[in-house]
Formats: structure tokens, sequence, C-alpha cells
């Protein structure tokens, strides 16, 4: 049947080759490929526009942001002189001058021209505010335009006051009436408002530009502006500035805007529109060529009045390839078009080709096949392959001679056929490959596959080392297994070795032990005497002599107490002085007691180190929850005043949220000999400032309690050698803290690193800890005393408890 088919299906390919050879073919995929290169250039035209005119209101909407936010800086200028005039009685000539100055509107604030202070001035009070401003050194100076009217709002000071400015000194805004407009709009509402289209009075036949004027009104200092009635009783006159607009919109969008032209309008409170600014001549119409989408008008409320900003694109917005990419991309469909016809007509002559290149892959295959095979016969590991039923069907011969030594021996040497459950001791076919499977998806593996117990044909047992992969495509498993007898039997001994070394050095570490209860309590005692000088000088400097005194003056005017009290020049004071004698008494008593505390606070760490210490003697960790800021204030605490007289300034950047399960104490006594360490080591600096910086963050699953200081930092030859033991810097150092300090660190599970800072001057101290003790590894049991963080609403107020767990460790 198989042979009546064959010649059927050999035709079929042979007619099939001749029909795809054909020039119908061809010329059919031809034509589908020239309708598929007009669509995707139909598809990659709309693109092109839809992109643009994204780009376009993108562009635009910059331009208004730019606009609005640089007016609102603006306004803020005004609302400081506002607070500026507020915050004095009076505000000389001078002080305005330096005010403005100060500001430097002409580099941070450009398109500003002057920024003035313009007091409203009664009829009656003209003369006389005209005589002080020429008193002031101004004799020409005069409040204009003439014309008797109820009130002036003349401009009184004007700065930068330039030749230019000079022109405005002394004129009545008021009296115009889109000055007026906003003026009183300003007025009403007590916020900052701006004027329509102007002139400025400060405008030249040089570089003629329009202008407007924004104001903020100055009412009577405590006066209630509550309502419009009170604002106006209450109005001083205005802090005003003048923006001649050219160079108001080039200081917030530039000269020239490559890509994009605008108008700015003023839009006032009617529907008549008045060209404030105009970025270049063909502002308002699209480029030649371009869909009106390229041209749109918006309306940007500006202080009280209403812009109209005209947006056109200019022909540099188009970029340049957009008009290459409409023939680029039917240049390039032709072309594909054209290579596909001539690779359908080339596939009848590359079949041959075809056929000879597989015949070539059969021969590689095969060699491969024999290399391979080769390989896995010199393996001394044993190398199985299983299939999905769990039988054997390949075996090398190292694995041969380890399950099936018996048969090995006998000549019989294949394992082909034999069930692989039947190898492994308590463990099924199915365990074994999961187990196996997950064990190669474990990155932090040390050991290669996973530890089985196997058996021999023999009966006999051994432990065996296997690694479990699967065969591309699903259909079976590789297993490359090792004998570990003879490892374990080196083990056994290595074991037996080390404990013979670990007694021999019980003796020496207990040596250790007290010389890191030495080092540590001299540390503790610092603070003792730290705490104990504080007190001794509070006592020196006590009010309670002036007190003595101050009885004695009373004794002496026993008999006239009263009189003394009314009559006398000391006795009025008395009362008085007594009143500050006694909160001078209760200030002293309070910092008496908390130094006392602090006192106390450091005996207390002595016994807890030394009973720490003692503990260690027998491997022990007492862990609790602790906030890591905390940590690193009670080191702080311990190590204060010292060095005083060399005015250390000890900064903090701390997570005071980040809690970590440890040993406090432990923990203490690295960080106090880090705080003390840089504290030494900033005695050296002379030339900065000497500063220590503490910080606390959360690195991952760690908490990192670092010391950085600006002192002369380490020498690099110096810096690998600062954990040995007896190693030290210090003509009066012992060489043990900071080696005991590494052995503390690895004890609770972490580690220190000691590096020079990167700006050259100091180093930094770290002490990385895991956030929880790791249970698993170190510690036999491990009960953590938590301490209950909910409960806590103040860092000042924590309660913890008096009696901490014990985590034993292993000797």
């Amino acid at each position: 049947m198989l042979s009546q088919c064959e010649p059927e299906l050999g035709s079929w390919r042979v007619r099939l080759s001749e029909w795809l050879r054909s020039r119908a073919m061809a010329l059919a995929i031809f034509c589908l490929s020239l309708v598929l290169t007009a669509f995707v250039w139909h598809q990659a035209d709309r693109h092109i526009e839809q992109r643009n005119q994204d780009r376009f209101g993108y562009r635009i909407e910059e331009v208004k942001y730019s606009i609005e936010e640089r007016m609102l800086e603006y306004e803020q200028v005004l609302r400081d002189g506002v607070a500026f005039w507020n915050a004095s009685n009076h505000v000389s000539r001078d002080e305005w001058r330096d005010y403005v100055r100060m500001t430097e509107i002409r580099e941070y604030f450009p398109g500003i021209q002057a920024i003035g202070l313009s007091l409203v001035v009664p009829k009656e009070e003209r003369e006389e505010v005209t005589n002080s401003v020429r008193e002031e050194g101004f004799p020409e100076y005069r409040i204009y335009p003439e014309g008797d009217r109820e009130s002036y709002t003349a401009i009184i000071y004007i700065e930068p006051f330039d030749q230019r400015n000079q022109l405005a000194f002394g004129y009545d805004m008021y009296s115009e009436s889109v000055r007026r407009e906003a003026m009183d709009l300003a007025a009403r509402t007590g916020k900052p408002a701006i004027s329509g289209k102007i002139t400025l009075v400060q405008e030249t036949e040089e570089d003629f530009q329009f202008g407007v004027l924004c104001y903020l009104p100055l009412y009577e200092r405590g006066a209630d502006v509550s309502s419009e009635q009170s604002r106006k009783a209450a109005l001083k006159g205005w802090v005003y500035a003048a923006f001649r607009m050219n160079d108001l919109m080039r200081g917030i969008l530039g000269d020239v805007t490559d890509d994009i032209a605008y108008r700015i309008y003023d839009a006032g409170n009617d529907s008549e529109l008045e060209l404030l600014y105009e970025s270049c001549e063909t502002a308002g119409r699209p480029p030649r060529g371009k869909s009106v989408g390229f041209f749109q008008s918006h309306v940007m409320p500006m202080s009280g009045r209403d812009w109209e900003i005209d947006v056109t694109a200019k022909e540099g917005f188009f970029p340049v390839a957009d008009d290459t990419i409409r023939p680029m991309v039917a240049i390039s469909g032709l072309v594909i078009d054209v290579l596909l016809f001539l690779v359908v007509s080339s596939i009848g002559r590359q079949r041959s080709a075809a056929i000879k290149f597989a015949k070539q892959m059969t021969r590689d295959l095969h060699d491969s096949e024999s290399r391979t095979r080769s390989i896995l016969e010199n393996a001394t590991d044993a190398i199985l392959s299983v299939d999905g039923d769990g039988r054997v069907s390949v075996a090398n011969d190292a694995a041969n001679w380890m399950f099936s030594p018996l048969s090995a021996s006998g000549g019989n040497t294949d394992l082909a056929g034999v069930r692989f459950g039947d190898l492994i001791e308590d463990m099924s076919f199915a365990g074994v490959i999961d187990a196996g499977v997950r064990s190669r998806k474990i990155a932090s593996d040390s050991e290669d596959g996973i530890a089985v117990r196997c058996r021999r044909d023999d009966g006999t047992l051994f432990p065996c080392r296997m690694s479990i992969g699967v065969v591309e495509g699903g259909d079976g498993y590789i297993v490359v297994a090792r004998d570990e007898t003879a490892r374990f039997a080196f083990e056994k001994e290595l074991a037996e070795t080390n404990r013979q070394l670990v007694k021999a050095s019980h003796k020496a570490g207990m040596a250790e032990v007290a010389t890191g209860v030495l080092h540590d309590v001299g540390n503790s005692i610092n603070g003792v005497s730290t705490s104990s000088n504080l007190i001794a000088a509070m006592l020196d400097d006590s009010a309670v002599p002036t007190l003595s005194r101050a009885i004695g003056v009373m004794n002496e005017h026993r008999e006239d107490l009263p009189g003394f009290f009314e009559h006398h020049r000391q006795g009025k004071h008395l009362p008085e002085f007594l009143t500050q004698i006694e909160s001078t008494l209760r200030s002293e008593r309070e910092r008496l007691i908390e130094e006392n505390r602090h006192l106390g606070s450091h005996v207390g760490h002595i016994n807890q180190i030394i009973r720490v210490q003692q503990d260690q003697a027998c491997s022990s960790i007492i862990a609790t929850r602790e906030f890591a800021s905390e940590l690193m204030e009670q080191a702080a605490l311990v190590n204060l005043g010292r060095h005083a007289e060399f005015d250390i300034t000890l900064e903090r950047d701390l997570d005071s949220t980040a809690t970590i399960v440890t040993d406090r104490n432990k923990v203490l006594q690295i960080l106090i000999n880090f705080v003390a360490n840089a504290q030494d080591a900033v005695r050296e600096v002379d030339d900065r400032p000497r500063r220590v910086q503490l910080t606390t963050r959360v690195s991952g699953n760690q908490v990192e309690f670092s010391v950085i200081d600006n002192g002369p930092g380490i020498a690099p030859d110096v810096l690998p050698k600062l954990m040995q033991f007896g190693f030290t810097t210090k003509s009066d150092g012992h060489g043990f803290g900071l080696h005991s300090c590494d052995l503390t660190a690895k004890e609770l599970q972490g580690e220190l690193r000691i590096k020079n800072n990167e700006s050259g001057h100091g180093a930094c101290f770290t002490l990385a800890l895991p956030l929880e003790l790791d249970s698993e590894c170190d510690l036999k049991s491990a009960t953590v005393l938590q301490r209950n963080l909910d409960q806590v609403d103040d860092r000042g107020d924590q309660s913890f408890p008096s009696t901490p767990c014990i985590v034993s460790r292993e000797d």
C-alpha cells in the first residue's frame, strides 16, 4: 500500500515544484506586493500628518505654559514688593533701590522695564508730597499731567532709575483711562491686574515697543480688606511693574522661534483685538501647501484680562525627512516587489542546492554523534538518558560500573531498559525528576544537583549527587550522577580535624573576649566622664549664689519690705529678678535631671557590655526588634562631648521607620567605636569645618549604618590592614577595636565596609546587618522579642520589654 502511494506523492511534488517555478505564480505575487506597497505608503502618509499635528499641539501648549508661568513669577515680584513695604514702618528710597537691585530684574526677569511705587495723594497733600520728594535730591520733581483732580496717583519710587525710567517719575497713571481701569480692578479685588495695550511713558523713538502694566494694591497695614468697600477705604497705592512687550516675549521665548510664529493680542473685555506682539511678519498665516490645522488660536487669562495667541507653523516646523519618507516608502516597496519576484522565480534553481546542503548536514550530524558518544564513553561521571516512562535508554560505561558492578564485571554492561526508580532509595522516579529539575533553577545553590542514596545491583547503598536536565523537546531527561562515598569520608576526616582546631583556639578566643570588654567599656566610660564634667560645669554656673545675694538684700530691708519694693530702685526690680532666678533654677534642674539620666544610661550600658561579653563566651545573642535610627542616636549620645574643644558637628540622615531584629548591645559596641574613631579623625582637620555624618538606610534585605567623616582619610596601604588584630595607627591605640567589631558583625550575620570618600576628604565606615536574623543558617533556635511598634505614637515615648530573649548558638 505504501509503495503505491509513494509514486503518487512524488508526482504531486514534481507538479507543485513546476508550478512554483512558473511565471504565472511570480506575476501573481508581484501584483499582490504592489497592492501592499500602496497600502503601506498611504498609512505612512497618515502617520506623518498625525505626528506633525500632535507635535504642533504640544508646541502650542509649551508656549502657553512658558508665558503663563513667567507672568506668575512676575506677579510674585510685585507680591514681594508689597510684603517688603508692609514689613517696615517706612521704606526709604534707598531701601527700595536696594530691594530692586537685589532682585536683579534685568537678568532674572527680562521684560520688566521698571518696578515702581505709586501712592494715592489727596489734592490737599499734593504740594507737600512734591516738596518732600524734591528735598530728597530731585528739585525738578512734579506730579503730572497737570489738572485739578480730587486725588493723584503719583509715581514716588521707580527703579532702576535709569534715563528711560526717569521719564515716568511723578506720572499720575490714574489720569489715563486704560491704566485707570487696571488700577481700579486691582484695588477692588486685592489681586494683580494687568492693563490693556498702552505706550509706556518711558518709550522713546529708539526701539519703540508697546507695553502693559501690572498692578498690585497696597493697603493700610492691619486694615480690614475683606470687602470691596473696606479695600477701597484702606487703599494707599499700588506696587506696579512696567513691561515692554518685545523685551518680555524675547525673555520668555527667545528672539527667534525656528519652527513656529505667533501673535499676541489683547482681547480686553470686548470683541476688539489689539496686537501686543508679533514674532515675525508671517505670523497668523499657515505655511504654503499646508493644512489649516497648523494655525490655531487660544485665549489665555492673564491677571484680569484675556490675551489671545495665534500660533502658526513655519516651514522649518516640518522635518525635511517628511518630504522624503513618502517617495522612499514607494521606492523601497517597488524594490522589495522586484526582489520578491526574482526570489520566487529562482526557487526552482535552489532546490538542487538545498538537497546537496541537506546531505552535507546529514554527514555532519553523523560526525557529531560519533564525537558525542566518544565523550560519553570517556567521561568519569555516570551519564544516563531516561525516557518519559522512567526507563534508562542510554548509559555510558561509568554508569554501568557505578550501578551494576557485578553485571559489568561479568561482561553484561548495558543498563538499557532498567527502571530508573529502581536505582534510587526511598524516592519515586517522579520525585527525583521534580527535585532535580528544580535544583537547576536555583542559582544560589552552592552544590550541583541533588543528594540521593542509590542502590547497586549487589544490594549495597551509596551516597550520590545527581544533576538532571530536560531533553530539548520534553520527551526525556539527561541524568549526570557522581559517587559521593569518597568525598563523605574526606569531609568526616576534615570535620574531626576542624573540631580539634576549634578546641585549641577556644582559649585564645576567651582572651579576645576580655580584650573586647576592655575596649567597649573604655568607650562607654568616655560617655560617663563627659556627663560627669557637664554636671560639674552646670553646678559651677548655677544661679544659687545669685539667689542668696537677692535674699541678703531682702533681709537688709526686712523692717520695711513694702516700702523697699515700692520706692527703692533695686526693690522695684527684685520681683522680676526673682522670677528670672526661679526660671533659671527650674531649667538647671531639668538639665541636671536629663544629664543624670544620660549618666545612668552610660553606666547601664557598661553593665550590658560586661553581661553581653560574658554571654558571648557562651556564644549567645540577645535578639530584640530595634529602631535603626535609635541605635545610631544612642551611639552618638555616648560620644557626646568627645573632643568638645574642636567644635565637631554631628549631622544626621536617619530613616526613622527602619527596624531590625538584632542584638542591641553588640550593635551599639560597633557604632560607638565608629563614632569615636570618626571624631578622632576630624581632630586633624584645620582648613574646613569638622563634620561627622551619621546615616541609616534600608538597602534590599539589609540595614546599613554609616559613619562618614571629612578627616584626612585612610592611606591606601593601611586600608587592608585596619581590621587585623593588633594593628593601629594611633600612638595610644591598642589595635583590637575594629578587629573586635569585625568579629561581632560576622556573628550578627553582617559585615563591615571601610572605604575612603570619593570627595578625597575623610572615610566611610559602614555596618551592614540583615533585617532579620537567619535562624536556619546560623542559629539552632531563635525566639525574637518583638516590640509592639504599632502602638508607638511618639518616638520619644517608646516602651521596651525589660527582659531580653536569649538566642542560643552552636559552640
